[in-house]
């Protein structure tokens, strides 16, 4: 399989999910499925480590899954959708779970970058908004992608 074909597939999937989740506020199963899999063939077929990328799966989805938990036992709601969580673990499928901590990082960058431009054009968010995290993630993992394969 060619990194550029790869790249390409990993693009198309990332698009789909953000486009669902910010019409919907929700990331289908079966396109997080996609990505899980996805990621696990290419990482297969690309050469690189498999044991770490079975690993980022379960890191990731375990890692905004325990989020939530601690959330929602403060706040007494939820405060990411488990969506974000498997999508993470299909960023641990294409990246491995190193990149894991990069991902999320950079997702919350873009999203406190989004939230401060808003204040700035004077819309507030005051929490009762929604904002969809995955396309952020997405973006987060597209950039990973990118550096760990071509820099």
């Amino acid at each position: 399989m060619s990194p550029h074909l790869a790249t390409a597939g990993l693009a198309i999937l990332l698009a789909a999910v953000a486009v669902a989740d910010v019409r919907t506020y929700r990331i289908p199963d079966w396109l997080n499925a996609l990505i899980i899999l996805s990621g696990l063939a290419a990482t297969w077929l690309l050469g690189r480590d498999l044991i770490a990328a079975l690993i980022g799966v379960a890191a990731g989805y375990a890692a905004l899954w325990l989020v939530n938990f601690l959330f929602r036992a403060v706040r007494g709601k939820d405060g990411l959708g488990l969506g974000d969580a498997k999508l993470l673990a299909g960023a641990g499928a294409w990246l491995g779970w190193h990149a894991l901590p990069f991902v999320v990082l950079t997702a919350s960058i873009l999203g406190l970058a989004y939230v401060g431009l808003d204040r700035l054009r004077g819309r507030a968010f005051d929490g009762a908004r929604k904002l969809p995290f995955g396309p952020y993630l997405c973006l987060g993992v597209f950039a990973m992608w990118i550096v760990e394969l071509y820099f």
